[in-house]
């Protein structure tokens, strides 16, 4: 936005538009429509000169796609990396079960605490908020772990509602949903191939090879560090390979101290 005076109305933001394109159920409270010209050089809305003048301080918003996808529509490396996990456990069979099927209960096991709340943001935009979900990433701030949230899982299975468990350790999960549990998806550390095709999502292009021994020991958070804006498939291979021989040899270095101690 630019502002066209040094003094603020507060409360008031006009958005230059035309009217058949404005949809104005969809506006901002303080938003005003505007069908004239705005003179900036004047600092003032054009008009005849036996028309009042538009009086106030007005601050011009132009229409613009800071929130729109990108042109290309590739996803978000957390996006890519999470969705071609998922897709890898879960076949298209079972996720449309998932998107359509009634009074479910479903445990969903994924490889580290890292995972559990991007794998419940992706699970939620995937198959929509009618899932009561309990993520458990360690036992709650009671110390409970099973014990607590199983009538929870009861009263919404009993009203026809689909609850799923989102953990690294089922039995961090309340005890009747793991009872109730119609299925159980197990997401394991990301191969190569899950890797490969999630940087194809994010960068456009697959690399040309993924080892599964490069990204074995590498958490999310490794993995995604290694997606960066404007990086080309082959240079975060590069960085995943680098990050993995980082993390061998500091773990060999430690193993060698304790040896020494």
């Amino acid at each position: 936005m630019k502002k066209t005076k040094r003094r603020r109305s507060p409360g008031i933001a006009v958005r230059m538009a035309p009217k058949r394109l404005v949809d104005q159920h969809c506006l901002a409270p303080g938003t005003v429509l505007i069908d004239r010209v705005f003179d900036r050089d004047r600092g003032r809305f054009e008009g005849s000169d036996d028309e009042p003048e538009i009086e106030g301080n007005f601050y011009l918003e132009t229409e613009d796609d800071t929130d729109s996808p990108a042109p290309d529509g590739r996803p978000e490396a957390m996006t890519a990396l999470v969705g071609a996990a998922f897709e890898s456990a879960a076949s298209p069979e079972l996720r449309r079960r998932l998107r359509h099927g009634q009074a479910l209960c479903v445990i969903v096991l994924v490889p580290t605490a890292a995972w559990v709340l991007p794998v419940s943001d992706h699970f939620r935009r995937s198959f929509g908020d009618r899932w009561l979900q309990h993520t458990r990433s360690g036992p709650n701030w009671r110390g409970l772990g099973g014990s607590s949230g199983s009538s929870a899982v009861a009263g919404a299975l009993a009203a026809g509602r689909s609850v799923v468990g989102i953990s690294a350790d089922v039995g961090l999960l309340p005890s009747t949903l793991v009872g109730a549990a119609d299925l159980t998806i197990r997401l394991g550390p990301p191969t190569g191939a899950v890797v490969k095709a999630a940087i194809g999502r994010f960068a456009g292009r697959a690399p040309i090879e993924m080892d599964d021994a490069v990204v074995a020991e590498l958490d999310l958070d490794d993995l995604l560090a290694a997606f960066r804006p404007g990086t080309g498939a082959q240079r975060i291979a590069q960085r995943l390979a680098a990050a993995a021989a980082a993390l061998r040899a500091t773990s060999d270095l430690k193993e060698g101290n304790a040896c020494w101690s």
